[in-house]
């Protein structure tokens, strides 16, 4: 576990350490549930949602190489 976290930090970086660690995680619930039967509520299932988005926003930042901050960057850079 721990040389995973370290060779993924060392290769990428932290982020996209987070992130595979995340989607693992979000995985195995999902995979709990639906396996073995565990109940779910509305809290849990917002919390499965919101954890997924976040997933799919990194990597559709990651598929379009950052353009948007690279915009807010330069958006910084006239303003001063």
């Amino acid at each position: 576990g721990q040389s995973f976290i370290f060779y993924t930090i060392s290769h990428f970086d932290p982020l996209v350490c987070s992130t595979v660690t995340t989607t693992r995680k979000v995985f195995s619930v999902l995979l709990s549930i639906f396996i073995n039967g565990h109940p779910v509520n509305a809290e849990g299932w917002f919390g499965i949602g919101l954890a997924s988005a976040g997933i799919l926003s990194e990597l559709q930042d990651k598929s379009s190489g950052g353009e948007h901050k690279k915009e807010e960057k330069k958006d910084e850079k006239k303003k001063e």
